[in-house]
């Protein structure tokens, strides 16, 4: 039989580990509904799950927590139920707030939030392969993979190196990136093609060249036409 209680914590403070603030903090419990269910044919059987919303107190970053224990979980040595926390969205203490992208493609703001997740989530294999998606999206978006030859006669690379060479002939990247481009192509193939993990730390530092890569590309001049443009409409104005 279940039994459904609601709010028995409301109010109540947990430590939880904030993605916000990057540390544990003190967490409001705002709402709470606790379901016991004990075994039918075993009278000392249980499980128990609680389900909080709960609110940092320090930045007001909201979260889901879960709560489960049952009978098979006393410590015999303290005669208490241990616990097993569950925190929604998934985090850790190397958590990466992605960043806001205002003038992505909405293919590769996808391609970019969902590597996010991954790595947040701990999907290492799965991050190296939406790295090299990323640079696969860019490619694609900028149609590298054709480049204008000295003669007038196209050139067509349908591999990922040489779309990452076009990137740089198109002189949409710096020489200097498109070396950095090629270390994320090989950092994906490893994952891809030969189940390899790379470290969260590798992946870390991936992420953050990929975010330059992007500023680069689609914010960077983005905000520079917009900015001549109120220069123009200023001068219109005078």
């Amino acid at each position: 039989m279940g039994i459904d209680t609601e709010n028995k914590s409301k109010g109540d403070i947990c430590k939880v580990l904030c993605t916000d603030c990057k540390h544990e903090t003190n967490h409001e419990v705002l709402y709470s509904l606790l379901l016991h269910k004990k075994e039918e044919f075993e009278e000392y059987s249980w499980h128990e799950d609680e389900y909080q919303v709960v609110r940092c107190l320090g930045c007001n970053e909201i979260s889901f927590r879960i709560i489960k224990s049952d009978s098979e979980l006393q410590n015999l040595e303290t005669g208490y139920y241990d616990v097993a926390e569950i925190i929604y969205p998934r985090r850790t203490k190397e958590t990466i707030n992605g960043k806001i992208y205002l003038n992505l493609p909405s293919t590769i703001k996808t391609l970019y939030n969902e590597t996010i997740d991954c790595y947040n989530n701990n999907i290492l294999l799965l991050c190296a392969a939406g790295l090299r998606s990323l640079i696969e999206g860019i490619c694609q978006d900028k149609e590298s993979g054709t480049v204008l030859k000295d003669d007038g006669t196209k050139n067509i690379s349908k591999n990922l190196e040489g779309k990452i060479n076009g990137l740089y002939k198109k002189g949409i990247l710096t020489e200097d990136y498109a070396k950095v481009l090629h270390e994320h192509r090989y950092l994906g193939n490893k994952a891809v093609h030969e189940l390899s993990i790379p470290s969260r730390s590798e992946l870390e530092l991936a992420i953050g060249i990929i975010e330059h890569i992007l500023d680069s590309i689609y914010e960077i001049p983005a905000k520079g036409n917009k900015l001549m443009h109120l220069r123009k409409r200023a001068g219109d104005k005078t």
